[in-house]
């Protein structure tokens, strides 16, 4: 059983920080990096690790490094880790963006802990700010996620929500992520 938080993760043997003591600021970032759809997925790897880490440029085993981080972002034991590390998943549709819906989700993580995570200098651990996530019950961030939901599996809306969405699109609505050169070919005259 894994009592504390984390605050270094161990490669091979060695102990390496994590940047500002695992604050969900900094993992945040390192998220951010996974949805820039310009970068290839070992760019997002390197930014995300540059981030993440206090000390990148000690690392050896990029590998493990990259494991270790999703395993932090993950809220996993080493244990729990090895465990579903073996099991393969199949991709799930995304119902969130953290840059996008940042402000309804602090806002309700917020609620929870009972401060507002975006004080600045607050220093919350990106394990109590996905506590809190967890916890936050019945929210209007809840409601867009369950209308992202219904909508992206064709299931009617009802009134109350159709009403929603009609004054909330544009924070309802997820950004459609392409790469510039899907971009560039969309805008073409194929």
């Amino acid at each position: 059983m894994m009592w504390d938080y984390p605050l270094f993760v161990t490669i091979d043997g060695e102990k390496f920080e994590i940047e500002n003591n695992c604050d969900y600021r900094v993992v945040l970032d390192c998220l951010d990096c996974y949805e820039d759809n310009n970068l290839d997925l070992i760019t997002q790897h390197q930014s995300a690790l540059i981030i993440f880490y206090k000390e990148p440029n000690k690392i050896k085993n990029v590998e493990e490094a990259v494991k270790q981080m999703i395993r932090v972002i993950d809220c996993q034991s080493e244990e729990e880790f090895a465990e579903s590390s073996t099991e393969q998943s199949e991709p799930q549709p995304r119902l969130m963006s953290w840059k996008k819906d940042f402000k309804f989700i602090a806002t309700a993580v917020s609620r929870v802990l009972g401060y507002d995570v975006r004080t600045p200098d607050k220093y919350t651990h990106w394990w109590t700010f996905m506590g809190a996530y967890m916890e936050i019950g019945e929210c209007i961030w809840n409601t867009f996620v369950s209308i992202r939901k219904k909508k992206m599996h064709g299931q009617k809306l009802e009134e109350w929500e159709q009403k929603i969405y009609r004054e909330n699109k544009k924070d309802i609505d997820l950004p459609q992520n392409f790469t510039d050169e899907e971009r560039e070919w969309l805008d073409s005259d194929w």
